[in-house]
């Protein structure tokens, strides 16, 4: 979703943790190398996700958060038309490359309501419905709507991957300990959409 590089711009620590019992160590046959790679990497993911769409950001992290960093906020009385209205609020630079980033159950809701007893709909992909690129992600409490190349998570280059042994448990700890930070380019790029509390 967006680019990660390297930049001299003060990093927050954060460690990812993929534990592996000693009898799985000692009797598969499998490529647990890959495995735990992957389980760090997906753990490196969720993180990125969890700091990007932190609606209450640890102290020091706001600027990293789209609900805490001052963006525009279009509030409609209806999930699709608050995105419609978001999205037609961008610079039509940021609108041509536009991607709305949204909870699956939200979707869900709107197209149940939007479908209203259609069948059809239903089996229309989200970039049909909503005109852009729809990526699924369960931290968006409210839909993010912009150029997702302005937004950077920028890494040290100095990550750590270091593997323990807990003796009491048997599980062997692969760690990955990494500095980022995460930096919203331009906050015209992007629009957040709401709903209107219900009256």
């Amino acid at each position: 979703m967006t680019p990660r590089n390297a930049s001299s711009k003060q990093k927050h620590k954060f460690k990812v943790l993929a534990g592996i019992s000693e009898t799985v160590l000692n009797g598969s046959d499998a490529n647990l190398v890959s495995y735990v790679e992957m389980a760090l990497q997906s753990g490196v993911a969720a993180k990125e996700k969890k700091v990007a769409f932190a609606t209450t950001p640890n102290t020091g992290e706001e600027h990293m958060s789209f609900y805490a960093a001052g963006i525009t906020e279009i509030t409609e009385d209806s999930m699709y038309k608050a995105i419609k209205s978001a999205l037609a609020d961008l610079h039509e630079d940021y609108r041509e490359n536009a991607t709305i980033v949204m909870r699956y159950q939200d979707y869900s809701d709107m197209i149940e309501t939007l479908a209203n007893g259609n069948a059809t709909l239903y089996m229309a992909q989200p970039e049909q419905i909503l005109g852009k690129p729809v990526v699924f992600c369960d931290s968006a409490v409210n839909p993010v709507v912009g150029d997702f190349s302005f937004s950077h998570f920028n890494y040290d280059l100095n990550t750590l991957y270091e593997n323990q042994k807990d003796i009491t448990t048997g599980i062997e700890q692969f760690v990955v300990t990494a500095w980022f930070d995460h930096q919203i380019k331009l906050k015209s790029a992007f629009r957040i959409a709401k709903v209107a509390p219900q009256a």
